[in-house]
């Protein structure tokens, strides 16, 4: 079984072409079930998927999130990270890993986050290290860069790149890291309802675009779906916010792999 995880790690980028080996770090239940549709979303999870959306949160949070790919022993997806408030903008550290002995993918990121009026932006630096049974490691420094322009208050656009630089972990095949570009747009006509279109790009690969809708109810409780086109993957979720605590699932269904679930928590540790 151990080594079935390992041909699946080769085949599921080329199925999936949207997740941790691709460059496509997004985490927590609430991004999952928009079907990654989180570009503009400003929570405790921005720094792991747009970092520039990240000054607008408000406080000291810590987060974490889980999930097991499909169901495939091996496939085990985990993030940790800490935000609050810095020279007048956010700081956040993060910890993601994806895989088990046999291989896995380490990242560490160290971010910020600076808003000015309408305009938020932000820069992260990574390190992400990469361990395969037999074959040893490899580890790489990258950046990720983005931001978010609220348009008008029902409209926010949101831009974000990944590893603009090309960074190689394996500098003796010619291959890099891929570069990530994402954009979007957020629609909220009123305080309980979001409406979420987003655009990825792999640098001279492939590219997809995905929605994603939530709606919130006695602001205790969220409902939220998504749909990607390229590979009409849907999502589903649920979230709570019993008090300081916020409590996240997602199910992303594969038409061929089947479904992942993902469950996330969050605990606001300070109030701004």
């Amino acid at each position: 079984m151990k080594y079935l995880s390992g041909i699946l790690f080769c085949i599921l980028p080329i199925c999936l072409k949207v997740d941790a080996q691709n460059g496509n770090y997004i985490t927590g239940a609430r991004a999952i079930s928009l079907s990654g549709t989180s570009i503009t979303l400003s929570d405790a999870f921005s720094a792991f998927n747009n970092i520039g959306a990240l000054a607008s949160h408000e406080g000291i949070t810590a987060c974490f999130s889980s999930s097991l790919l499909y169901g495939i022993p091996g496939l085990i997806k985990m993030g940790a990270g800490l935000n609050g408030g810095l020279l007048g903008g956010v700081a956040a550290v993060h910890l993601f890993r994806f895989g088990d002995d046999l291989f896995n993918e380490h990242k560490l990121g160290i971010g910020y986050s600076h808003k000015i009026r309408f305009i938020s932006l932000g820069l992260q630096v990574n390190y992400i290290q990469y361990k395969m049974e037999g074959y040893g490691s490899a580890g790489i420094v990258c950046f990720e860069f983005g931001g978010t322009v609220k348009i008008c208050p029902e409209i926010i656009f949101g831009a974000y790149i990944f590893n603009p630089t090309k960074a190689n972990p394996y500098q003796d095949n010619g291959s890099f890291l891929p570069v990530l570009l994402r954009s979007g747009l957020s629609y909220r006509p009123v305080g309980h309802l979001m409406m979420n279109v987003e655009y990825y790009y792999y640098v001279f690969q492939n590219h997809c675009l995905s929605f994603g809708l939530e709606y919130i109810i006695r602001e205790k409780i969220a409902l939220r779906t998504g749909v990607t086109l390229e590979s009409l993957r849907s999502t589903f979720g649920i979230g709570f916010r019993p008090g300081r605590f916020r409590i996240d699932y997602a199910a992303d269904v594969h038409p061929l792999l089947g479904i992942s679930h993902e469950f996330s928590i969050t605990l606001n540790i300070k109030y701004k």
